[in-house]
Protein backbone atom coordinates (compact mmCIF):
# COMPACT_ATOMS: atom_id res chain seq x y z
CA UNK A 1 0.00 0.00 0.00
CA UNK A 2 2.56 2.44 1.07
CA UNK A 3 4.82 1.57 -2.28
CA UNK A 4 1.06 1.97 -4.48
CA UNK A 5 0.48 5.36 -2.81
CA UNK A 6 3.75 6.66 -3.21
CA UNK A 7 3.97 5.69 -7.05
CA UNK A 8 0.65 7.97 -7.11
CA UNK A 9 1.53 10.91 -5.09
CA UNK A 10 4.17 11.45 -7.80
CA UNK A 11 1.98 11.51 -10.64
CA UNK A 12 -0.84 13.53 -9.46
CA UNK A 13 -1.47 16.47 -10.94
CA UNK A 14 -1.16 19.90 -9.34
CA UNK A 15 -4.88 20.59 -9.09
CA UNK A 16 -5.53 17.17 -7.57
CA UNK A 17 -2.83 17.62 -4.94
CA UNK A 18 -4.40 21.00 -3.45
CA UNK A 19 -7.85 18.93 -3.92
CA UNK A 20 -6.58 16.19 -1.83
CA UNK A 21 -4.67 18.55 0.74
CA UNK A 22 -7.60 20.60 1.14
CA UNK A 23 -9.97 17.61 2.55
CA UNK A 24 -7.26 15.01 3.75
CA UNK A 25 -4.12 17.92 4.81
CA UNK A 26 -1.79 15.08 4.16
CA UNK A 27 -0.29 12.97 1.26
CA UNK A 28 -1.73 9.56 -0.15
CA UNK A 29 0.55 7.95 1.47
CA UNK A 30 0.21 8.40 5.04
CA UNK A 31 -3.53 6.98 4.21
CA UNK A 32 -2.16 4.14 2.63
CA UNK A 33 -3.76 1.57 5.20
CA UNK A 34 -6.77 4.22 6.78
CA UNK A 35 -8.98 1.79 5.89
CA UNK A 36 -6.99 -1.62 7.14
CA UNK A 37 -7.14 0.12 10.62
CA UNK A 38 -10.84 1.37 10.99
CA UNK A 39 -12.27 -1.50 9.08
CA UNK A 40 -13.64 -2.91 12.25
CA UNK A 41 -14.65 0.30 13.84
CA UNK A 42 -18.18 2.20 13.17
CA UNK A 43 -19.19 3.25 11.69
CA UNK A 44 -16.83 1.56 8.76
CA UNK A 45 -17.76 -2.07 9.82
CA UNK A 46 -19.55 -2.55 6.30
CA UNK A 47 -16.94 -1.49 4.09
CA UNK A 48 -14.95 -4.27 5.96
CA UNK A 49 -15.93 -6.79 3.03
CA UNK A 50 -15.13 -4.16 0.26
CA UNK A 51 -11.24 -5.20 0.40
CA UNK A 52 -11.40 -8.24 -2.01
CA UNK A 53 -12.74 -8.73 -6.26
CA UNK A 54 -15.28 -11.10 -5.90
CA UNK A 55 -15.94 -13.93 -9.04
CA UNK A 56 -19.14 -14.71 -10.20
CA UNK A 57 -19.64 -18.73 -10.59
CA UNK A 58 -18.12 -18.08 -14.37
CA UNK A 59 -14.82 -16.86 -13.07
CA UNK A 60 -15.18 -13.83 -14.20
CA UNK A 61 -15.36 -10.04 -11.77
CA UNK A 62 -18.92 -9.85 -10.11
CA UNK A 63 -20.19 -6.51 -11.53
CA UNK A 64 -23.32 -6.90 -9.16
CA UNK A 65 -21.76 -7.60 -6.02
CA UNK A 66 -21.11 -4.63 -3.46
CA UNK A 67 -18.37 -6.77 -1.78
CA UNK A 68 -16.47 -6.08 -4.48
CA UNK A 69 -13.64 -3.78 -4.62
CA UNK A 70 -13.77 -2.59 -7.87
CA UNK A 71 -17.65 -2.24 -7.85
CA UNK A 72 -16.90 0.49 -4.66
CA UNK A 73 -14.11 1.67 -6.72
CA UNK A 74 -16.58 2.37 -10.26
CA UNK A 75 -19.31 3.73 -7.65
CA UNK A 76 -17.23 6.17 -5.45
CA UNK A 77 -15.55 7.31 -8.56
CA UNK A 78 -18.72 8.00 -10.06
CA UNK A 79 -20.31 9.18 -6.78
CA UNK A 80 -16.84 11.87 -6.47
CA UNK A 81 -17.37 13.48 -10.10
CA UNK A 82 -20.07 15.34 -8.01
CA UNK A 83 -17.96 16.28 -5.30
CA UNK A 84 -18.33 19.81 -4.97
CA UNK A 85 -21.87 19.80 -4.36
CA UNK A 86 -21.24 16.91 -1.20
CA UNK A 87 -20.57 16.97 2.05
CA UNK A 88 -17.03 17.77 3.12
CA UNK A 89 -16.86 14.86 5.52
CA UNK A 90 -18.26 12.80 2.68
CA UNK A 91 -15.68 13.79 0.56
CA UNK A 92 -12.93 12.88 2.82
CA UNK A 93 -14.17 9.83 3.87
CA UNK A 94 -14.56 8.43 0.00
CA UNK A 95 -11.03 9.63 -0.75
CA UNK A 96 -9.67 7.35 1.86
CA UNK A 97 -11.30 4.39 0.40
CA UNK A 98 -10.16 5.03 -2.64
CA UNK A 99 -6.56 5.34 -2.00
CA UNK A 100 -7.10 2.29 -0.29
CA UNK A 101 -9.65 0.02 -2.53
CA UNK A 102 -7.86 0.45 -5.95
CA UNK A 103 -4.45 -0.74 -4.01
CA UNK A 104 -6.33 -3.71 -3.23
CA UNK A 105 -7.87 -4.78 -6.42
CA UNK A 106 -4.61 -4.97 -7.90
CA UNK A 107 -3.56 -7.46 -5.36
CA UNK A 108 -2.80 -10.77 -7.09
CA UNK A 109 -4.35 -12.55 -3.48
CA UNK A 110 -7.03 -10.24 -2.98
CA UNK A 111 -10.15 -12.28 -5.28
CA UNK A 112 -13.14 -14.41 -3.92
CA UNK A 113 -13.43 -17.61 -6.12
CA UNK A 114 -16.90 -19.54 -5.39
CA UNK A 115 -14.92 -22.77 -7.18
CA UNK A 116 -13.45 -25.32 -4.67
CA UNK A 117 -10.18 -25.45 -7.13
CA UNK A 118 -10.40 -21.20 -5.96
CA UNK A 119 -10.45 -20.87 -2.50
CA UNK A 120 -10.51 -18.06 -0.20
CA UNK A 121 -7.61 -15.83 -0.53
CA UNK A 122 -7.35 -16.23 3.11
CA UNK A 123 -6.15 -20.08 2.97
CA UNK A 124 -2.89 -20.94 5.00
CA UNK A 125 0.95 -21.95 4.14
CA UNK A 126 3.45 -23.12 5.99
CA UNK A 127 6.85 -22.56 7.36
CA UNK A 128 9.86 -24.35 7.85
CA UNK A 129 8.76 -24.54 12.25
CA UNK A 130 5.78 -26.16 10.67
CA UNK A 131 3.05 -22.88 11.94
CA UNK A 132 1.09 -21.56 9.66
CA UNK A 133 1.53 -18.61 7.26
CA UNK A 134 -1.10 -16.38 5.68
CA UNK A 135 -1.68 -16.93 2.21
CA UNK A 136 -2.90 -12.85 1.95
CA UNK A 137 0.57 -11.65 3.69
CA UNK A 138 2.67 -13.84 1.74
CA UNK A 139 1.19 -11.75 -1.37
CA UNK A 140 0.68 -8.59 0.05
CA UNK A 141 4.36 -8.22 1.76
CA UNK A 142 6.59 -10.80 1.34
CA UNK A 143 6.79 -11.48 -2.04
CA UNK A 144 6.86 -7.67 -3.32
CA UNK A 145 9.48 -7.44 -0.63
CA UNK A 146 11.77 -10.30 -1.64
CA UNK A 147 15.37 -9.08 -1.46
CA UNK A 148 14.30 -5.56 -0.70
CA UNK A 149 13.84 -5.02 2.88
CA UNK A 150 16.29 -1.97 3.13
CA UNK A 151 14.15 -0.48 0.31
CA UNK A 152 11.38 2.40 1.38
CA UNK A 153 8.05 3.20 -0.44
CA UNK A 154 10.05 6.31 -2.27
CA UNK A 155 13.10 3.54 -3.35
CA UNK A 156 10.22 1.87 -5.27
CA UNK A 157 8.28 4.09 -6.69
CA UNK A 158 11.50 5.66 -7.77
CA UNK A 159 13.27 2.46 -9.39
CA UNK A 160 10.09 0.60 -10.54
CA UNK A 161 7.12 3.55 -11.64
CA UNK A 162 9.37 4.34 -14.71
CA UNK A 163 6.51 3.69 -17.64
CA UNK A 164 6.18 6.37 -20.46
CA UNK A 165 3.33 8.88 -20.62
CA UNK A 166 2.08 6.36 -23.11
CA UNK A 167 2.34 3.31 -21.36
CA UNK A 168 0.41 4.88 -18.58
CA UNK A 169 -2.16 6.13 -20.66
CA UNK A 170 -3.08 2.58 -22.53
CA UNK A 171 -2.45 1.30 -18.57
CA UNK A 172 -5.61 3.61 -17.53
CA UNK A 173 -7.78 3.26 -20.13
CA UNK A 174 -11.28 1.41 -19.44
CA UNK A 175 -13.37 0.97 -15.94
CA UNK A 176 -12.13 -0.73 -12.74
CA UNK A 177 -14.00 -3.96 -13.62
CA UNK A 178 -11.82 -3.79 -16.51
CA UNK A 179 -8.54 -3.32 -14.77
CA UNK A 180 -10.08 -6.09 -12.30
CA UNK A 181 -10.76 -8.35 -15.38
CA UNK A 182 -7.13 -8.21 -16.99
CA UNK A 183 -5.37 -8.83 -13.42
CA UNK A 184 -7.56 -11.87 -12.87
CA UNK A 185 -4.49 -14.12 -14.67
CA UNK A 186 -2.49 -13.02 -12.23
CA UNK A 187 -5.00 -14.02 -9.28
CA UNK A 188 -5.27 -17.39 -11.15
CA UNK A 189 -1.77 -17.66 -10.73
CA UNK A 190 -1.39 -17.69 -7.15
CA UNK A 191 -3.03 -20.69 -6.74
CA UNK A 192 -0.24 -22.49 -8.69
CA UNK A 193 2.66 -20.70 -7.27
CA UNK A 194 1.57 -21.40 -3.68
CA UNK A 195 -0.59 -23.81 -3.05
CA UNK A 196 -2.73 -24.46 -0.19
CA UNK A 197 -0.07 -26.21 2.59
CA UNK A 198 3.04 -25.62 1.00
CA UNK A 199 5.59 -24.55 2.61
CA UNK A 200 6.75 -21.02 1.94
CA UNK A 201 10.59 -20.95 2.74
CA UNK A 202 10.93 -24.23 0.33
CA UNK A 203 9.93 -21.88 -3.16
CA UNK A 204 12.83 -22.03 -5.22
CA UNK A 205 14.52 -18.27 -6.24
CA UNK A 206 12.59 -18.70 -9.36
CA UNK A 207 9.30 -19.02 -8.12
CA UNK A 208 9.91 -16.53 -6.21
CA UNK A 209 11.14 -14.04 -8.24
CA UNK A 210 8.35 -15.11 -10.38
CA UNK A 211 5.69 -13.96 -7.20
CA UNK A 212 7.61 -10.80 -6.92
CA UNK A 213 7.62 -10.13 -11.35
CA UNK A 214 3.55 -10.51 -10.82
CA UNK A 215 3.11 -7.99 -7.27
CA UNK A 216 5.28 -5.19 -9.08
CA UNK A 217 3.37 -5.68 -12.34
CA UNK A 218 0.37 -5.00 -10.54
CA UNK A 219 1.43 -2.70 -8.14
CA UNK A 220 2.45 -0.32 -10.14
CA UNK A 221 -0.47 -0.56 -12.27
CA UNK A 222 -2.51 0.44 -9.06
CA UNK A 223 -0.20 3.67 -8.16
CA UNK A 224 -0.80 4.88 -11.85
CA UNK A 225 -4.39 3.93 -11.48
CA UNK A 226 -4.85 5.78 -8.30
CA UNK A 227 -3.31 9.05 -9.38
CA UNK A 228 -5.04 8.85 -12.43
CA UNK A 229 -8.64 8.63 -10.67
CA UNK A 230 -7.36 11.51 -8.28
CA UNK A 231 -6.95 13.52 -11.55
CA UNK A 232 -10.22 12.87 -13.06
CA UNK A 233 -11.94 13.92 -9.81
CA UNK A 234 -10.10 17.29 -9.09
CA UNK A 235 -9.45 17.96 -12.80
CA UNK A 236 -10.77 21.36 -13.60
CA UNK A 237 -14.14 21.76 -16.07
Amino acid sequence: HSAITEIAERNLTDEAREGIHKYLNHSLPFYAIWMDQFRYTDPFRPSGKWHSNWMDSNGAVDILNEKCAAYQVDRIWRLMKDYKKMNPDEVRLNLLYLIHLVADMHCPGHNVWPKKSHPFYYYHLTNNKGGKESFHKVWDTDAIEYGRKKWTASDYAEKMATLSEKEIKKICKGSPFKWAAKSLPHAEQTFDLTPDGSNKQAYSKETRLEMQRICDIEAVKAGYRLAFVMNQIFKTK
